[in-house]
């Protein structure tokens, strides 16, 4: 699914720009506008965040090697998702969980994507960033 779930997301081929937008007197996080950073925690369990702070639409670890998606969260339509998140467990902002979680195995490396929704389709998006971890 990894290849095509991917390339879904990949065929606007929008430019990544840097930055997020302005916060909202709300306090809620800005949209994701560009590139950010991730970062992964330690364990199986691991927390997974993004600098800077913003909200994206879709969290997907994978199985480098083959491709096969291990965990994936997806705000349809919409940059709902903001740091941190757990994996496994479903986050607030996120619609729907597209591929439940398989247990990570400690010593195995895995890839970390994260991405912005840019639209006009409901799950049109784009690479923000990306990150391998070993747990």
């Amino acid at each position: 699914m990894r290849g095509s779930l991917l390339s879904l997301f990949l065929l606007a081929g929008l430019t990544l720009s840097a930055g997020c937008s302005d916060s909202t007197s709300e306090g809620i996080l800005p949209e994701c506008t560009g590139t950010v950073t991730p970062t992964i925690g330690a364990g199986l369990a691991p927390v997974i965040r993004w600098t800077p702070a913003c909200r994206l639409f879709l969290v997907l670890v994978e199985d480098p090697t083959g491709g096969t998606d291990q965990w994936g969260v997806l705000s349809d339509s919409t940059n709902g998702i903001a740091p941190p998140v757990t994996y496994g467990t479903l986050p607030a902002g996120a619609t729907k969980e597209l591929t439940p979680p398989i247990n990570l195995q400690t010593g195995h490396a895995y890839r970390l994507d994260v991405l912005r929704f840019t639209g006009p389709g409901h799950e049109d998006g784009v690479l923000a960033g990306q990150v391998t971890f070993t747990p």
